[in-house]
């Protein structure tokens, strides 16, 4: 015996529960699948949500308040803070319009319980995918717990997608030679909102800001150097924290593990092939210097809900009409995105003096052009381009 859906979700990270609720919200039956049993998780990780993202999250249902931390202020430096050397983005005052930080594990748990009490949702797992085959009128997956059809299935599982490989699609893939460390710390002093990025020789050290007087730290560098610093004790990483954030935040204590892993860039052929649709890290992989990883997996949920909504208004093939615009929208945003990000982690990795001297006069020339700075701030808060339906303001 099968069971039907309209959609079929395979992996039920952070984009595979949103696209299951954006799908959802849209009209579908979904059946989400995993490998693993899909909980909250242990993630020391946090998230940077721009405001369309934020958005997204509300116009799903989901109260995330008492867990985000506005971001009040953008900063990028080849210094301190107080730096002459900056790019500053000030927000609002609320700190809406710059989006905010949350914790991964608590993001996961707010979409899981949707998801659970999401009646068009079903989830499935563990369980074990043997075959996934598609025809003319559907697809159908066959796992050791039992054989579901649907109109379309959506890879969601991960950057070494077994679902995107099957599908013969292949991936452009750039490996940087650097990794990323990730880890949490409480501070003696207030960060009032700021999100920091200091540009150290070698690649970037991000300061984030999370709830209770703590910041999410993600610090990128050449693979040596970073596996060095995780393998410091906790009172020398801490002592090399301090001092290269020259002592902004006061004394620091580690909250999260260290954890970190290897940078790469990472973008798929194609987004779609037959009755498949890719979203998030299956998609695309990119540097994480800009913090957009997770929101543009977050615009592919929310743009194959409008793909598939069109098709169903106007009575075609989910699987297929639902597709079009999905493949060339998406396509063209992450390449865009990837190539941003590239082009800067490059052009942070090139020890010159005349380069710094040029980086640097670039960053103030930037922070002094209204209209550039407004550009790059719409960009940061995920409003530019043509905003799929569920990412809008509801009046």
């Amino acid at each position: 015996m099968k069971t039907e859906y309209d959609i079929l979700i395979v992996g039920a990270g952070l984009v595979g529960l949103t696209t299951a609720l954006c799908c959802a919200e849209t009209g579908f039956s979904v059946g989400l699948m995993d490998r693993k049993a899909v909980t909250a998780g242990q993630d020391g990780r946090a998230s940077a949500l721009s405001a369309s993202s934020l958005r997204l999250m509300e116009n799903l249902g989901l109260d995330l308040s008492s867990d985000v931390q506005p971001i009040r202020d953008m900063l990028v430096t080849e210094g301190t803070p107080d730096s002459p050397w900056r790019l500053h983005f000030e927000g609002d005052g609320d700190g809406g319009d710059l989006g905010g930080l949350i914790e991964n594990q608590k993001l996961k748990a707010a979409l899981l319980s949707k998801v659970k009490a999401t009646k068009a949702i079903t989830i499935t797992a563990p369980l074990m995918i043997t075959e996934a085959v598609h025809d003319a009128s559907g697809v159908n997956v066959v796992s050791n717990v039992g054989d579901f059809t649907a109109a379309l299935l959506v890879a969601a599982d991960g950057r070494e997608s077994t679902l995107r490989r099957k599908a013969g699609i292949n991936v452009q893939r750039f490996d940087y030679d650097a990794c990323s460390l990730v880890t949490t710390i409480a501070h003696e002093l207030p960060h009032d909102g700021l999100a920091w990025q200091r540009f150290l020789p070698g690649g970037p050290l991000a300061v984030l800001p999370l709830t209770e007087q703590r910041s999410q730290i993600v610090w990128s560098g050449p693979a040596a150097q970073i596996k060095a610093a995780e393998a410091l004790d906790e009172a020398d990483f801490l002592a090399l924290l301090f001092e290269k954030m020259d002592g902004y935040l006061g004394q620091l204590q580690l909250t999260a593990p260290r954890v970190s892993w290897p940078l790469r860039l990472q973008v798929a052929d194609q987004f779609t092939a037959d009755r498949l649709a890719l979203v998030g890290d299956a998609a695309h992989v990119i540097h994480p210097l800009a913090g957009q990883g997770l929101n543009l997996g977050l615009r592919d949920a929310a743009a194959l809900a409008d793909g598939l909504k069109a098709a169903k208004e106007t009575g075609q093939d989910i699987g297929v009409a639902g597709l079009l615009d999905y493949e060339s929208a998406r396509n063209s945003d992450t390449r865009l995105m990837g190539a941003t990000t590239h082009a800067l982690a490059n052009l942070y990795r090139i020890n010159s003096p005349a380069l710094g001297h040029a980086r640097r006069l670039g960053l103030v020339l930037t922070n002094r052009s209204g209209i550039i700075t407004s550009a790059l701030r719409k960009e940061a808060a995920g409003e530019t381009g043509s905003l799929p339906g569920l990412m809008r303001r509801r009046f």
